[in-house]
């Protein structure tokens, strides 16, 4: 790895925990701390790989928009998570960003559990969820946030992304 791809290391793993500050101190993430974010995606992208590389770091920025707008408009994922994730895609290259995905939803799912466990509302939680997968499946477009979560229950995502990132990492490290 190239000192640029060092760097360019540094500054996702530096935005990600500037992110989770962000959450949770004030429950959302700076657009400005985004803006850097891809500011600095697309100067690394064309340091590293010149300026035929933009249309490939523009589609990856655009990736999670595109897949996890439904998500947001539930109610279930808050903008500035999406927006994290297209930082990464601009840093990082599809696959990793797709395996950091994943990787967060999985981290998001166990951290959810373990908080509905120490909150002791694991079968009240679940129920409620079910209720709410129903409406959505019937067609009724409703927000799990606005209807049926409960303040406790909220998570600060930004850390199962920053998890899945790290997990998504040590991944395509395992493969080489």
């Amino acid at each position: 790895m190239s000192a640029m791809q060092y760097a360019s290391e540094a500054v996702l793993y530096t935005i990600l925990v500037v992110a989770v500050v962000q959450d949770f101190m004030y429950t959302k993430i700076s657009n400005r701390l985004i803006l850097v974010g891809l500011i600095l995606s697309l100067a690394f992208g064309i340091i590293l790989g010149g300026v035929s590389r933009i249309p490939y770091i523009l589609l990856n920025i655009s990736f999670p928009v595109i897949v996890l707008y439904l998500l947001y408009l539930l109610g279930v994922l808050g903008a500035g998570d999406i927006k994290l994730f297209s930082v990464i895609g601009g840093l990082t290259n599809f696959t990793r960003l797709t395996h950091c995905m994943l990787a967060a939803f999985f981290a998001g799912g166990v951290i959810a559990v373990v908080k509905m466990l120490l909150n002791r509302n694991l079968n009240f939680s679940l129920f409620k969820g079910q209720l709410f997968l129903r409406e959505v499946l019937k067609g009724n477009m409703m927000s799990y946030r606005d209807t049926l979560a409960e303040e406790h229950n909220l998570m600060h995502f930004s850390v199962a992304i920053l998890i899945g990132c790290a997990l998504a990492e040590l991944y395509s490290y395992t493969q080489c």
